[in-house]
């Protein structure tokens, strides 16, 4: 008789263990739809980026390079990019987070890790190594990028922002700057 009443008692919690994963699967998918709902402004995708870094008092160009950017549904965002600045595996792919701020209009913030330091490497000066990055140097740390983004059609977009560098273990940067961008939906 104890037998039977284990066996009964594992089928119902086995029935109530599928109830509960429907009841969850019923939840996602409606939480699914209100986020695709919330793409349907267009943003939702993967973006072809070329960054253009600016001088913040002139809006001067000083060098350019590509990225891809990825708006996942839900308002998380994942990034990468090409920047000859930065020493191969020195800095990590951006992660951050997207949201709605009007008609075609939104922001952007993201983060990435600097791994490690490098020296400034400019041409014409002391210790220059064309072998290295052409860079102003970095320090092992993080990054933020912080952009407004406007859709121009349903496949092209703009931005503009800053991007802020910081040591590890500090919270004030050590170095800021400005950028423009222009970005096609990879299809």
């Amino acid at each position: 008789m104890t037998w039977n009443v284990s066996i009964g008692l594992r089928k119902a919690r086995a029935v109530s263990a599928f109830s509960f994963a429907c009841a969850v699967l019923v939840a996602s998918g409606s939480v699914v739809g209100a986020q695709s709902e919330q793409s349907a402004t267009g943003l939702a995708g993967a973006w072809l980026v070329q960054v253009t870094l600016r001088n913040c008092a002139t809006n001067a160009p000083l060098g350019a390079f590509n990225s891809i950017v990825t708006f996942h549904r839900g308002g998380t965002l994942s990034e990468s990019t090409s920047s000859a600045a930065f020493a191969i595996g020195q800095r990590s792919p951006g992660h951050g987070h997207w949201a709605s701020e009007g008609s075609r209009t939104f922001s952007q913030r993201m983060v990435s890790l600097i791994a490690f330091d490098t020296p400034p490497n400019f041409p014409g000066t002391p210790g220059f190594n064309p072998a290295l990055p052409v860079g102003p140097g970095f320090f092992a740390g993080w990054a933020t990028v912080t952009q407004d983004v406007q859709l121009v059609d349903a496949d092209h977009a703009t931005s503009s922002g800053t991007n802020d560098f910081y040591r590890n273990g500090e919270t004030t940067p050590y170095r800021s700057g400005c950028s423009t961008a222009v970005a096609t939906r990879f299809e």
